[in-house]
């Protein structure tokens, strides 16, 4: 089942967005370099220290709301242009839905914090 995340679009309204692997595939068979241009980011995106500038993001969030809206003929979805230009200027609402979109949130979640004093704290053996 897909997930879908909201984003705030001009005006107060909102859409959704998704990068669920059946709904890029849905997308790919009707629009195949908008779902390459997705995993061409997919890889930046699995290498240390990536970084995307802002209208990156936006393409990417872009993808995601073609995924999930675009099921039966593209002229129904707005071009990249248009969706950037009524998406919000909202750089934390930006920020935070890319990155529940790539569980980025909940990776950091797992991660086990670091003492207090900065330092790893070593184990003696028994």
């Amino acid at each position: 089942m897909a997930v879908f995340y909201k984003i705030s679009l001009e005006g107060g309204e909102s859409t959704d967005l998704t990068l669920n692997l059946g709904a890029l595939s849905e997308l790919s068979k009707r629009d195949k370099p908008v779902v390459d241009r997705y995993f061409y980011f997919y890889k930046r995106l699995q290498k240390k220290d990536a970084d995307f500038n802002e209208l990156e993001m936006g393409e990417i969030l872009y993808i995601a709301y073609r995924a999930a809206h675009c099921k039966q003929d593209s002229t129904e979805c707005m071009d990249l242009q248009e969706f950037l230009n009524v998406l919000t200027d909202d750089r934390e609402e930006l920020g935070r839905v890319f990155s529940q979109l790539f569980g980025v949130a909940q990776e950091k979640k797992q991660a086990s914090p670091m003492p207090s004093n900065g330092r790893h704290q070593k184990r003696r053996g028994r």
